[in-house]
């Protein structure tokens, strides 16, 4: 948990900041149960995206792989793993006609003059992440902006960007869209 304050000057500080887990961690012999996430070797993921990218299956670029390293315990990385991190390259490549559809989008939004956007982008000008906030809720900031949530609890979309909503409380207790 992280507290900030913000002073007249726009100056933020840290309140407060609890760094202890709120929860038991997983005992060893529980370990199995926890959701794999085991890295693959970068030699690995190159051949593994390369055979997936000219067709061949998964479970056969799997095969072929844990064959050159004398058996799949050797290699670090189960079939499931493989799937996941085929899965996740595909996903995080956003399509570059949603990112022409989202940034006109965001300049037809931009008739408000209060409307502020921005993107960010990699060096291959594939899209990374982006903001948005409507004039009302730059207002609502205005007036009971003392007051911040930013919530990163949403799961992620089929291109692997987190929905992180700036939420604030207003003179009603009503949580606001910021």
């Amino acid at each position: 948990m992280v507290r900030f304050s913000v002073s007249q000057d726009g100056i933020w500080a840290v309140n407060k900041a609890i760094e202890s887990h709120n929860h038991e961690l997983a005992r060893s012999d529980d370990k199995h149960l926890l959701r794999s996430f085991r890295s693959i070797s970068d030699e690995n993921a190159s051949v593994l995206k390369y055979m997936s990218e000219v067709g061949i299956k998964i479970v056969d670029a799997f095969t072929y792989i844990s064959d050159e390293v004398g058996g799949v315990g050797n290699l670090g990385f189960t079939k499931r793993d493989a799937y996941n991190y085929i899965q996740k390259e595909k996903r995080a490549k956003i399509e570059t006609r949603d990112t022409n559809s989202l940034i006109k989008l965001f300049k037809e939004w931009a008739i408000d003059d209060m409307f502020a956007w921005d993107v960010q982008t990699d060096e291959d000008d594939c899209l990374l992440n982006f903001f948005w906030v409507y004039g009302l809720g730059r207002i609502d900031y205005d007036c009971f902006g003392d007051v911040i949530i930013f919530d990163i609890s949403y799961s992620l979309n089929k291109y692997n960007l987190a929905y992180a909503p700036i939420v604030g409380v207003n003179n009603h207790w009503q949580n606001i869209l910021l």
